[in-house]
């Protein structure tokens, strides 16, 4: 089965339907899902994975349900946020239910790092052939698909799969065969994602590649190193980029190098927070529905901020449901740091560290999913449900590995 959920990870990341026209003729990824649910129905022995992110992402469900169900302008017929994001949360029940032992975890998230790889690298190479999109004045990659065909979420989605290198590079660390192998996608995977980020031009991107690289410079053992390196490189990528580029980022701090058409990133910040406060004052329990900011008379744009978008189209009870999600994710983290110190009490750290990277790797993300957010309305993005469904069972497999170590008459199930 973990094979099977494999297979329409790459469709979802790499949407060749959006791509090639004959896939989206035989409709491909409705198919591969009727394959995966009936695959699911009769051969996976299906087993509930129980954590605290379940419920919050319920939460969020029926806070999209609802808001989308009380919407004034759109229903649960024609709203393609709300299917998309149900599409979403299909693919996260599928996962709590059959992924059941580290080995299906380690497969999935590593799985999940060479489908994106390969997606960056089809829309490195489709940029080198002359697809990208001239904006702000400069010529900028997007991603070879059409979710992803803007420079901005093209970028911001490659920093939240950065996150997931971290546990694969523990794998590498553990593993005896094709060590070597899973260093070089580690390795291979980060340097393409720095030269796809420094091509889409996308100025909240590169800042919080920086941000990351010193963050987890800083919180490594290796951190004096680290960030001499840093210090060295980063010049060297700066005299590297073009001068058109230069003065994209540029802008950031000085305004004088912003193409003339460009917001600074406060000002639109600003407009899509006070916008989104707005709309919500009309509409405070539940919004004006998912994706339906932008149907508002007078908004010909959606809001490019999360918590402006979280509160006028889901409302408070939206504006709750996340704020659950991401309290139950920083929970899971804490509990996990616990349990691998637990382990490392019992001289069995190196068994942890992989389930420990994974929650680590998601609370990471869903940092930068709340940073990127002040600029981006990301809200209804997949890395939000995924990413909990990994760390739950990242978390409740730490939790059972602590319970069998302190176990003397079971540890031999460990091994």
């Amino acid at each position: 089965m973990i094979w099977i959920l494999v297979g329409y990870m790459w469709l979802f990341l790499h949407r060749p339907f959006e791509i090639w026209p004959i896939f989206a003729t035989v409709r491909l990824e409705r198919s591969y899902m009727i394959f995966t649910l009936i695959a699911w129905f009769a051969i996976s022995a299906k087993t509930w994975t129980n954590n605290r992110n379940n419920a919050a992402l319920f939460f969020v469900a029926f806070s999209i349900f609802v808001s989308t169900l009380l919407s004034p302008y759109s229903g649960l017929g024609d709203n393609l946020t709300t299917e998309s994001w149900f599409k979403v949360f299909v693919f996260f029940l599928l996962i709590m239910t059959s992924v059941k032992t580290e080995k299906d975890l380690k497969i999935l998230v590593t799985a999940f790092t060479v489908c994106f790889t390969l997606y960056m690298l089809h829309s490195f190479q489709e940029f080198r052939n002359g697809r990208g999109t001239f904006r702000m004045g400069i010529w900028r990659m997007v991603g070879v698909d059409s979710t992803m065909n803007n420079p901005n979420a093209f970028g911001n989605g490659i920093n939240y799969a950065l996150c997931l290198l971290l546990p694969l590079v523990a794998l590498a660390k553990e593993v005896k065969n094709h060590k070597h192998l899973l260093y070089l996608l580690a390795f291979g995977s980060f340097a393409l994602s720095l030269q796809c980020i420094r091509l889409t031009g996308s100025r909240s991107s590169f800042m919080v590649l920086g941000i990351s690289l010193l963050g987890l410079a800083m919180l490594s053992k290796y951190r004096v190193r680290l960030l001499l390196l840093f210090a060295i490189a980063c010049p060297l990528l700066w005299i590297a980029l073009p001068e058109s580029l230069q003065d994209r980022y540029r802008s950031v701090w000085d305004p004088t190098y912003a193409a003339p058409n460009a917001q600074t990133f406060e000002s639109r910040t600003t407009a899509g927070l006070y916008g989104g406060i707005d709309v919500w004052r009309n509409n405070m329990a539940f919004g004006v529905g998912p994706g339906c900011y932008v149907r508002i008379e007078g908004n010909t744009h959606q809001t490019h901020q999360l918590y402006g978008q979280i509160l006028s189209e889901l409302g408070t009870l939206g504006a709750i449901a996340y704020l659950c999600l991401v309290a139950a994710i920083l929970s899971n983290h804490l509990d996990a740091h616990r349990l691998c110190y637990r382990m490392k009490s019992l001289g069995r750290e190196k068994d942890a560290l992989y389930l420990y990277r994974v929650s680590f790797g998601v609370t990471w993300a869903v940092f930068l999913l709340l940073l990127l957010g002040m600029g981006g309305h990301n809200a209804f993005r997949f890395t939000w449900v995924w990413y909990a469904a990994f760390q739950a069972i990242a978390v409740e497999l730490l939790r059972q590995k602590v319970l069998l170590a302190g176990t003397p008459h079971l540890k031999n199930h460990l091994r």
